[in-house]
């Protein structure tokens, strides 16, 4: 797995300039809600719970997805909490 640097340096080279680390505690919930441009999240510690277009995914250390702007989804955070890195690309530089 890549350490954090590398993971942010890897989202700078690919336009997401907003690029935050978030530690967000066991079982916290993010209802339904979207991004104005597109945005990437790897999971570094615990794991987190994305229901995006109709699919669940369970993503763990090491793990990364895809929102494309505009796109609705939700989260659960695991058990464990879960510790993650996510980066944002401002709408005018979105790929989509």
């Amino acid at each position: 797995m890549e350490n954090k640097d590398a993971i942010k340096q890897r989202m700078l080279q690919n336009g997401y300039s907003i690029i935050n680390e978030y530690n967000d505690p066991p079982n916290e919930v993010f209802p339904d809600h979207d991004h104005p441009g597109d945005q990437l999240l790897v999971v570094i510690k615990g794991s987190i719970e994305i229901v995006m277009d109709g699919k669940t995914s369970i993503l763990r250390p090491g793990d990364e997805i895809f929102f494309p702007a505009k796109m609705m989804h939700s989260a659960k955070i695991g058990s464990q909490g879960c510790f993650y890195i996510d980066g944002e690309c401002p709408l005018e530089k979105s790929k989509i």
